[in-house]
């Protein structure tokens, strides 16, 4: 019962979602807005990336950004949209599988999973 309602509430906010946006900064900052993927780092030189699940657990996903650690992702500007490659996979908690492809996120795996495309 707690996944069903979990689900619904995944599906309406993924009908009034808004697309994902980019914020730099030097650091973390204290609070990850939802929708926002913050980068971090100085001078171009980035080194993670943060946002928060789009599940709606709230957990903070940290992506890492230097191509001489594994794993590492890569951020691609469509404009104000971000696009991560590859998908993220959470291993531990929700689990969530997904890609986030020009500020949307479009959910990975079993099409009966409970979990909609956010575009």
């Amino acid at each position: 019962m707690k996944r069903v309602i979990r689900d619904f509430f995944q599906f309406f906010r993924a009908i009034f979602s808004s697309a994902y946006t980019f914020k730099y900064a030097n650091e973390e900052p204290d609070v990850i807005r939802s929708r926002v993927l913050y980068v971090i780092g100085e001078n171009e030189f980035f080194i993670y990336a943060v946002m928060l699940c789009p599940c709606g657990c709230e957990s903070k996903i940290h992506l890492n950004l230097l191509t001489n650690h594994r794993p590492a992702w890569q951020i691609h500007k469509n404009g104000k949209y971000p696009t991560l490659t590859p998908s993220i996979w959470r291993q531990v908690g929700c689990k969530s599988h997904f890609f986030l492809r020009n500020g949307h996120v479009v959910w990975a795996g079993n099409e009966t999973d409970g979990k909609q495309d956010l575009r």
